[in-house]
């Protein structure tokens, strides 16, 4: 083919459009614009009677979350071909959009200069059509692709719903028939293709067009304008839709990604007393009792289900999903009706573990983890809160730990160990707190004694608070009682700030949390490391010495407040390398390991529903043939004890610290 001049390469826009067609086009584009602009402020307007959120937003953190989460499509990838056909839709959505305004761009500006050609000509439309065939191709692969997962069993899929269908099919349709009006436009315009060679780089529609070349052009013509037609018309009917179904997501998903408060899932906003003795609303009982960027996160779901794949109470037969509870509160917002009933009900609210894996998993960082934890506030409030976990609230408040022992034992399991505590040793290197569980649990109280001598070991000036420390209050806070939780972090920030110490130690991934990251917001600001990361520490400086053994096939449950909720992933595994364990990795592990059940106030708390949660876990740890499971985490260390009992399982389940302390010189274990 020889060259081609630049300055004839384009084509005319609108070719073969009557002015009663483009009258037609420009009426119902108005009509749908108006339908669209009305159903997004009619979402605005639910939005709006929300409370009020001041947390500002970092301008740079939210364009860098834009470009990753909305434009590169990072946390939709995870999920494997469901990633692959959302991002391959978006990113042809995306491109035929642009090449929709570079096309109506180039109409207007000639109509408005009074030209025959703008800057659509040359190398820049043969570079816009090749584009535009490329990504339209993506867009129909990506759709093919959703259409075919729907049609594969499975417990975890989208929703199914004809109107999901529906959307699936009225953008395929318009995919094809944007390319069967290009193709028509091709055999038809200017007497035939030989007088367009050029258009070879809209390799799509010039190889329909060669099946149709040699028919009557005036027949092609008439298709063409039927096609158009047909292809304008569900354009925008497409257009109208948006704001009334889930494919509201494309505006306001973008929005929440890069709106979204700077907190990991683990981190809840306090509530404000004066704001309850002003209103006297607690919690949330109706949409409005939501904040407005609450409201509005609701709305960015984009239906994708991974919060529900990822939920381990929805996946033991539990009766929440976490995209339900979204789904149900987005639907009510705008309305005055109460939230909590039979589709918001208790039994839903009280099956979260508060592992965090649904906040982790969506692609829109919506947090259906705070949502949660508000409604439950809201049970606290009405007192729907009964049985174990109603005592263990009780015993919190009144005695400073969720088994409700006495204060004055707290320090018993020091007893012949001759520990310090801060009055002995008042400016130590460490203050280790010991925590609930390692204080008064008979089990958990082998890990403390275990990182006692891990700390001798290594010549570290350590104390504990003995009989003045109390429970965090994370079980409180994590149940919905925010009151209980803000009179005993008030008491231990007293405590703490009186106190003088380099840094904070805890064998608890939940105390670890909440005083780390939630006592700042109460002017509790401190260095809290947990002793995964102390011990990595003590051994990488060399203060800590272990001697050899033969080495030991293990793998390690990674608890949800340590991996998922605070990034820590690769301390535990280097330590227990150390300490002679082979560590062997589960399916699910790291930031996206599977809970082990006791999170949320679970601990507390009878599982009657479904299958258990600890038992699916260590089904799956199991799986790596282990000699021995090692936790990070009391709460795991107990699930997963009585999983393993519970199928009189030989498997030893042991804390990083034992398995250090067994490797110290001179350990008789």
């Amino acid at each position: 083919m020889s060259p081609v001049v630049a300055e004839v390469v384009t084509r005319e826009i609108l070719w073969n459009v009557p002015p009663w067609a483009r009258g037609l086009m420009y009426l119902l584009f108005f009509a749908a614009s108006m339908v669209c602009v009305l159903g997004i402020a009619r979402r605005v307007r639910a939005w709006r009677r929300g409370r009020e959120s001041g947390t500002a937003v970092s301008v740079g953190k939210a364009c860098g979350r834009l470009w990753l989460d909305a434009i590169l499509q990072a946390r939709i990838w995870r999920s494997g071909a469901a990633g692959l056909a959302h991002a391959l839709i978006f990113w042809g959505f995306v491109v035929l959009f642009i090449g929709t305004c570079i096309v109506a761009l180039e109409d207007y500006g000639c109509w408005i200069l009074g030209r025959d050609h703008l800057f659509f000509t040359g190398n820049f439309y043969l570079a816009v059509s090749c584009a535009l065939e490329v990504f339209g191709v993506f867009f129909l692969l990506g759709l093919t692709l959703a259409l075919a997962r729907r049609k594969r069993p499975g417990r975890f899929r989208p929703l199914n719903r004809r109107v999901d269908l529906a959307l699936l099919w009225l953008f395929l349709v318009i995919g094809l028939g944007g390319f069967l009006t290009e193709a028509l436009r091709i055999a038809a315009a200017g007497g035939g293709m030989e007088s367009h060679p050029f258009e070879r780089w809209s390799f799509v529609g010039w190889s329909l067009a060669l099946g149709l070349d040699g028919l009557d052009p005036g027949l092609l013509a008439a298709v063409h304008l039927v096609s158009w037609v047909i292809h304008m018309v569900l354009s925008m009917a497409f257009i109208a839709l948006v704001p009334y179904c889930k494919l509201r997501h494309i505006f306001f998903a973008p929005v929440n990604i890069a709106l979204r408060e700077d907190r990991k899932a683990g981190r809840y906003g306090g509530v404000s007393m004066e704001e309850v003795e002003e209103t006297g609303r607690y919690g949330v009982g109706k949409a409005s009792d939501f904040t407005r960027r609450q409201l509005m996160s609701f709305d960015a779901c984009t239906e994708c289900a991974r919060c529900q794949e990822a939920c381990p109470a929805t996946a033991t037969g539990k009766a929440l999903s976490p995209m339900k509870v979204v789904l149900d509160v987005a639907g009510a917002s705008g309305s005055d009706e109460g939230l909590h009933g039979e589709e918001i009900s208790p039994e839903v609210l009280w099956a979260c573990t508060s592992c965090g894996a649904c906040v982790e998993e969506c692609p829109v960082h919506i947090d259906q983890l705070r949502a949660i934890v508000d409604l439950r506030r809201h049970l606290v409030a009405e007192g729907e809160i009964r049985g174990s976990a109603q005592a263990a609230l009780r015993s919190v408040a009144a005695a400073g730990n969720p088994w409700g022992m006495p204060r004055e034992d707290r320090a018993d399991w020091s007893e012949g160990l001759d520990v310090p505590t801060l009055e002995e040793e008042p400016s130590p290197e460490v203050l280790f707190w010991v925590g609930c569980a390692g204080s008064y649990d008979r089990r958990s109280r082998k890990v403390t004694v275990a990182m006692v001598n891990i700390l001798r070991a290594a010549g570290v000036r350590f104390a504990i608070l003995g009989k003045g420390e109390c429970c965090t209050g994370d079980p409180a806070r994590r149940m919905g009682d925010e009151f209980t939780y803000t009179e005993l972090a008030g008491a231990n920030i007293e405590t703490l700030s009186a106190a003088s110490f380099e840094r904070i130690l805890t064998t608890c991934p939940h105390c670890f949390n909440t005083i780390r990251n939630e006592y700042p917001e109460l002017g509790g600001d401190y260095e809290v490391v947990h002793h995964a990361e102390y011990i990595e520490e003590l051994l990488s400086s060399g203060r800590l010495e272990l001697a050899d053994g033969e080495a030991v096939k293990g793998s390690f449950h990674d608890p949800c407040y340590l991996a998922r909720q605070n990034d820590v992933v690769e301390a535990p595994r280097a330590v227990l390398r150390s300490a002679g364990l082979d560590v062997v990795e589960p399916a699910q592990s790291g930031k996206s390991g599977f809970c082990c059940g006791a999170g949320g106030g679970r601990m507390w708390m009878e599982e009657d529903t479904g299958e258990r949660i600890n038992s699916e876990r260590w089904d799956q740890m199991r799986e790596t043939d282990p000699e021995t499971v090692a936790v990070g985490c009391p709460f795991c260390m107990t699930m997963m004890t009585d999983a393993r009992d519970a199928v009189e399982s030989p498997v030893e389940v042991k804390d990083i610290a034992e398995l250090v302390a067994e490797r110290l010189p001179g350990s008789r274990a």
